[in-house]
């Protein structure tokens, strides 16, 4: 017997004297005893290898005796090997039946009788032995079985091969056999010409060297599921032809055939040339997603019909547009899917057959009613979509929406008119306040010589009064003058708006509610704020004579672009002024803001134009939404800002209030003259200067008299002479700790938004109140 017929015996115990011991016991020519020194070792040996028997020691350390056994017999290979316990310390009762559930054939107690255990083995070889020998006996008997079926089918084969090889050549497809490997077994002859190769060397061809190799590569794994599964699978590839090396697609079929005992023999292929097709198709299927992209990519809306007018088309930008999505659009009428008011012309081309069909591109504006009702401006146009023949197919309607368009144009009109107000309004207003300065000053001179109650006290109240309207009424002017910017600080818009209005409808017969949500820092002119939000509340009490409500609403908000109202995206402080009035006309409502334009018998016409530049001025917008009869919403946004608000600060100083000395620049003698008085009854001692030069002058020539001044006060223009830009800089080069205020009847002058910048310390525009003047004053020498 040779050693490869060697019977093998797997013998398991943890200690290796153990193993070594039952090997020489069992030592015999016939038998290859296999040592193994745990149960994991003796699970890989019995998947390796096939035993007659296994001895296997019960106490071991990691997988015992008995979780062994129980592992081998979960294996479908290993579940019939016969198994003899073998132990030294488990040797009750409950151990004994334990082994014997486990299914095995023996359980012997160490130490045992060697001649016992060979003869137990033995028994077992002997079992292995002549189960091998049926085996084999079975094998022989189904060989000459298969031989003599095999026999039978070729006869069956031969007689009808040659028929189906005919056929086979007949038809025009490539039809071929191919091995369970892939390699030809048999082609047509369309295959033989379709390769140009012979019948003899066909057979040395694999399918591998006939199909593109990315094609192989990518249908390789589909190959060999259908092969393991014995299904059919179709794929289009491209076959290697012959005549030219080139490539040509081909749609291929394969399915399995099956020997008598139902196993894949071979498997059966034909494949179809389309070639020609798959170009055509590909050219066609490119072509319709070319125009798909960009259908889908243009801004444009787009509707195609058929030569009945029925949608047979519409892109995603008419989707969003009209509010009909393709699925529900297709098939309906176009005057039912695109409703536009004011372009009766789309219904009469689609309804007038080709000689209607006719205009360009969306130059023709209209009103396009939504879906869901609603209304944006349009711009449209109509084409005719024609064949090679030139016959009519349908028409195409293209249109974009212009509401942005149309209101940008309407603002620019507004800045326009803004503009032109703003020239004359800057110059009138800088001399106006001027003369105001000297009026209100000698006011508030002649107030101080004497007491409340007095009646002259009361007149000049009332002519500061007066005087205080004209500057409002000034500002307004200036509000309009080109160049100028607001002085913007950070503010908290809520506590701004709700002080303002409130301070507006005080001692009214409305009802003001002001709603403040959230917490909004904005960087604005406050004073100019404040004027908004009393213009607004003015115009809604206006609005409603007999009384009524007036709803002030703060909110910050979020913009994402597609509003419509041409602000970047980002956080805005919403501010909504709505009352229940008379409301606004839609004709008046594009007026409103005009610059003197006004439908109240008492009205400059400046409310609604002052606030529509401030909003302007500060990178915001503010719109109006309004019927006769329903009442008016004002909305305003502004850009929020994420800087902190100032902190309170202390105006008293190292200076006491009323001591010092203050150098006055000013082109205009009544202002130097009124001022000087003012200053000089608060305490101070003043110098005057009608011009840089000289106010540099009286400053050097005071340092060197060892009596400086503390401040000084400069006049921004001087016509004719040095103002108080460049005047600031070089007494700054002389003195860089040097304290200046700047004054201006520009009250908008971007110098006076900036002071700073330029080297002032505050900034007061003309004309001011002699406290408010003052507090400045007292602010700059305490710091």
């Amino acid at each position: 017997m040779d050693s490869d017929e060697k019977i093998k015996i797997l013998v398991v115990d943890d200690r290796p004297e153990n193993v070594t011991a039952v090997a020489e016991s069992l030592d015999n020519p016939e038998y290859d005893v296999v040592k193994a020194l745990s149960g994991d070792e003796a699970l890989k040996e019995v998947l390796r290898t096939e035993f007659a028997v296994i001895l296997l020691d019960v106490q071991m350390p990691g997988l015992d005796g008995f979780e062994t056994a129980s592992l081998i017999r979960k294996r479908r290979k290993s579940r019939s090997i016969p198994i003899i316990f073998v132990t030294a310390i488990n040797k009750e009762e409950q151990y004994v039946y334990k082994g014997y559930s486990l299914g095995a054939v023996d359980y012997l107690f160490k130490p045992f009788d060697i001649e016992i255990l060979r003869s137990k083995v033995a028994v077992f070889a002997d079992l292995f032995r002549k189960n091998r020998q049926i085996k084999a006996q079975a094998r022989l008997i189904q060989e000459s079985e298969r031989r003599e079926r095999a026999r039978q089918v070729a006869e069956v084969q031969r007689r009808g091969e040659r028929r189906y090889r005919n056929l086979a050549d007949f038809v025009p497809q490539l039809v071929w056999i191919i091995t369970r490997d892939l390699r030809f077994e048999y082609v047509n002859q369309r295959t033989l010409s379709y390769f140009r190769v012979d019948s003899e060397s066909v057979s040395g061809l694999a399918l591998e060297d006939v199909v593109h190799a990315d094609d192989f590569k990518g249908k390789k794994h589909v190959w060999r599921e259908a092969l393991l599964g014995g299904a059919e699978l179709s794929a289009e590839v491209r076959l290697k032809r012959g005549r030219d090396q080139s490539y040509r697609w081909h749609l291929v079929h394969i399915q399995p055939e099956h020997d008598a005992r139902g196993r894949v023999r071979a498997w059966l292929g034909a494949a179809t040339d389309i070639d020609d097709q798959r170009r055509v198709a590909e050219a066609l299927a490119l072509e319709k997603e070319r125009l798909a992209v960009t259908l889908r990519s243009i801004g444009d809306g787009v509707i195609a019909t058929d030569i009945g007018g029925r949608v047979v088309l519409i892109n995603r930008a008419a989707e969003q547009l009209t509010g009909w999505s393709q699925e529900e659009a297709v098939g309906r009428p176009l005057t039912e899917v695109f409703v536009v008011r004011e372009a009766p012309f789309i219904a009469e081309v689609v309804s007038g057959g080709s000689e209607r069909v006719g205009y360009g591109g969306p130059d023709r504006e209209g009103i396009l009613i939504r879906r869901d009702l609603r209304e944006c401006a349009v711009a449209t146009g109509i084409m005719p979509m024609r064949d090679a023949e030139g016959q009519l197919r349908g028409t195409a309607v293209v249109f974009r929406d212009v509401t942005d368009a149309q209101r940008l144009e309407e603002e620019r009109q507004k800045a326009s008119k803004l503009e032109s107000v703003g020239l004359l309004a800057g110059a009138i207003a800088h001399d106006f306040n001027n003369i105001l300065t000297a009026i209100m000053g000698n006011i508030s001179l002649a107030k101080l010589y004497t007491s409340a109650g007095e009646q002259v006290y009361d007149r000049l109240e009332e002519a500061e009064r007066a005087a205080l309207w004209a500057k409002d009424l000034t500002q307004q002017l200036l509000t309009f003058s080109k160049g100028g910017a607001p002085v913007k600080r950070p503010i908290d818009i809520g506590s701004v708006v709700r002080d303002s209005a409130e301070f507006a409808s005080r001692g009214s017969n409305i009802l003001c509610e002001v709603s403040v949500n959230g917490h909004v820092v904005v960087e604005a002119d406050e004073g100019q704020i404040r004027q908004v939000v009393h213009n607004l509340v003015l115009n809604a009490q206006q609005a409603m004579p007999e009384g009524g409500r007036i709803r002030v609403i703060v909110n910050e908000v979020r913009l994402t672009g597609g509003e419509g109202h041409g602000l970047a995206p980002g956080h805005y402080a919403e501010i909504v002024c709505a009352d229940e009035g008379t409301g606004i006309s839609k004709e008046n409502q594009a007026r409103i803001f005009d610059p003197y334009f006004t439908t109240k018998q008492k009205g400059s016409g400046l409310g609604l134009a002052t606030t529509y530049s401030i909003v302007r001025k500060h990178s915001g917008v503010i719109t109006v939404d309004s019927d006769v009869g329903r009442g008016a919403t004002f909305r305003i946004l502004l850009p929020a800002s994420d800087k902190g608000l100032p902190s309170a600060t202390n105006p008293a100083g190292r200076v006491r209030p009323g001591h010092g000395r203050i150098l006055i620049m000013d082109d205009e003698s009544f202002i130097r003259d009124v001022l000087g008085r003012l200053f000089t009854h608060f305490g101070y001692e003043v110098g005057y200067a009608k011009d840089g030069a000289e106010a540099l002058a009286a400053y050097k020539g005071a340092v060197d008299e060892e009596r400086p001044y503390h401040l000084v006060i400069m006049d921004l223009v001087i016509p004719g002479g040095m103002g108080g830009r460049e005047a600031v800089r070089k007494l700054l080069e002389f003195d860089p700790k040097a304290k200046v205020i700047v004054s201006s009847g520009y009250s908008n002058d971007p110098i006076m938004a900036n002071y700073k910048h330029y080297g002032f310390c505050e900034a007061v525009a003309k004309p001011y109140r002699n406290d408010e003047l003052r507090t400045v004053v007292q602010r700059v020498l305490a710091h």
